[in-house]
């Protein structure tokens, strides 16, 4: 991890802190950072797409998917949805695409990246209505009987969960597994990791969580927006979870609390904690070998569900 944070430092040069850019020049300069770590990406067929939904607003809005297709996976009986990181304001298929790449060589399984939109010109809850949108297009397009593993990194692990529940309170067909990465599943607050982290002195800080809040709920207080943060919303009847978290990370906390309010609402979540790493060690593969393993981790827990799902029923 320290050869990672250096190898950060020095892709950044002069260029300043990300996380206090105007969100336009920090989804750049992210693009920038990454593409070194891009670079040694593990070969795949892509396909690439747009896909029409509804904004919200009366109109129509053109999202970008990327299809990963790894040898085989015409027959898979599983589909892997994933989406993005990055504090809900910057961030895309193209920064997490070396993750895409692994986790659908890692699972056999057919992967499609979405682009949702992005805070804070489009605050909650427009990224969940991408959401809901694209998983009912890609579901109508499929064969009968593919079953469907929702993910995501961070913001986008918040996104998967809060998809899951609002299908859960909707009546609709849920998703059939989900792979949640250090994801933020709670307004910022006190706990023991924000306290050791928050200062940002491994990336990730409490200043910065802050201000993608408040860009996410379009300046609106989290006691404005109740349904924004799956915690402390009852967690009964959800799809079999992975739950993976770093353990350098202020956002820790959220994935323990996550897990404890999982078993207690009587969930058997499958939960891994990666000592040594901060929050984003996904991208960094090309020097940290836990990258990979984290996302091997999560990929056969996906085959395995998506087996035993399949075979009862």
């Amino acid at each position: 991890m320290r050869a990672v944070l250096q190898r950060l430092a020095e892709l950044r040069g002069d260029a300043g802190d990300r996380y206090a850019m105007p969100f336009e020049a920090a989804r750049r300069q992210l693009l920038a950072e990454r593409r070194w770590w891009l670079e040694e990406a593990p070969a795949i067929r892509t396909d690439e797409r747009t896909i029409e939904v509804d904004d919200g607003a009366g109109g129509r809005r053109a999202l970008r998917l990327r299809d990963y297709l790894p040898g085989g996976a015409g027959e898979a009986p599983a589909r892997i949805v994933y989406l993005h990181g990055g504090g809900w304001c910057v961030g895309s298929i193209d920064t997490h695409d070396g993750i895409l790449r692994r986790l659908a060589l890692a699972s056999g399984l057919p992967v499609t990246g979405l682009d949702y939109s992005l805070a804070p010109e489009h605050p909650h809850p427009a990224a969940a209505r991408d959401v809901r949108a694209v998983l009912a297009a890609l579901r109508a397009g499929a064969p009968g009987g593919t079953r469907w593993v929702l993910g995501g990194d961070s913001a986008g692990a918040h996104l998967a969960l809060l998809e899951a529940l609002r299908a859960r309170d909707a009546g609709e067909v849920p998703v059939d597994a989900l792979l949640l990465w250090y994801g933020v599943y709670r307004p910022v607050g006190e706990g023991a990791s924000m306290r050791a982290f928050g200062d940002g002195r491994f990336g990730l800080s409490r200043a910065a969580l802050e201000r993608y809040q408040h860009a996410f709920l379009g300046g609106r207080p989290p006691s404005e927006v109740p349904d924004a943060f799956p915690l402390g919303r009852a967690l009964h009847d959800l799809p079999p979870c992975w739950v993976g978290a770093a353990a350098l990370d202020p956002l820790l906390d959220d994935s323990i609390r996550l897990v404890d309010a999982l078993r207690a609402a009587g969930a058997h979540p499958e939960w891994r904690r990666f000592d040594g790493v901060a929050h984003g060690f996904l991208s960094y593969a090309r020097l940290l070998p836990d990258a990979s393993e984290a996302i091997g981790a999560a990929a056969a827990f996906a085959r395995r569900t998506a087996a035993h799902r399949v075979s009862g029923r």
